[in-house]
């Protein structure tokens, strides 16, 4: 009678993939005992190998197991520390602004006026705000309705540099992928890689 020998691959490969745990390992042992040739038996070293195999698949299995656990409990910890940022402000390059938001401007050099223009994204209406030099350097938007903004600032009626930083104010965050995603007030979303501080 002819025999096919059947290999590790073709045995893990089939549809479902089950892998020999430690009790599978025992059971093939026990039978293999059992059904040794009598004339022929086991020797006590090639025994003790596989009772050692044995050892080393259980242990291998619990680091797996407690690796597993590792992992759960730090992403639930990950899960917290991000949903303690609820109510923090953000900084990112954007230019929409919801209630809340900061903005801070910094003129590049002397100024006389920063002029920061808001449009509404509902109503399409325009206003400007002149911040006058002296006075803080610094907007927060109060308004329910998100605004798109822009900044200039004047020096003797001419153009000057004036650069500003958006601190959006975070009210959620979403876990997408393991990976979080935090939310501003209008439900503008941001990942990690775009927000450049917390505070």
């Amino acid at each position: 009678m002819e025999t096919t020998p059947v290999s590790y691959n073709t045995a893990i490969t089939g549809s479902n993939k089950k892998l020999v745990n430690k009790d599978d390992f025992l059971k093939i042992l026990v039978t293999q005992l059992k059904y040794q040739n009598p004339l022929d038996p086991q020797k006590p070293e090639e025994f003790l190998t596989q009772l050692s195999q044995m050892t080393q698949v259980e242990q291998l299995q619990n680091i797996t197991s407690s690796l597993e656990n590792i992992k759960k409990s730090m992403e639930q910890s990950n899960i917290s520390q991000w949903i303690s940022a609820v109510n923090k402000k953000m900084l990112v390059d954007d230019t929409v602004m919801s209630k809340g938001d900061e903005l801070y401007l910094k003129p590049g050099g002397d100024f006389d006026e920063i002029q920061l223009t808001k449009k509404s994204l509902s109503t399409g209406q325009t206003e400007t705000i002149t911040i006058k030099k002296g006075e803080p350097l610094v907007y927060t938007h109060e308004g329910d309705d998100p605004v798109m903004i822009s900044v200039s600032a004047k020096k003797d009626n001419k153009l000057v540099e004036c650069r500003s930083l958006l601190y959006r104010v975070i009210s959620g965050v979403n876990i997408e992928q393991e990976k979080p995603i935090l939310v501003a007030v209008n439900g503008d979303t941001y990942s990690l890689e775009k927000v450049k501080e917390i505070k």
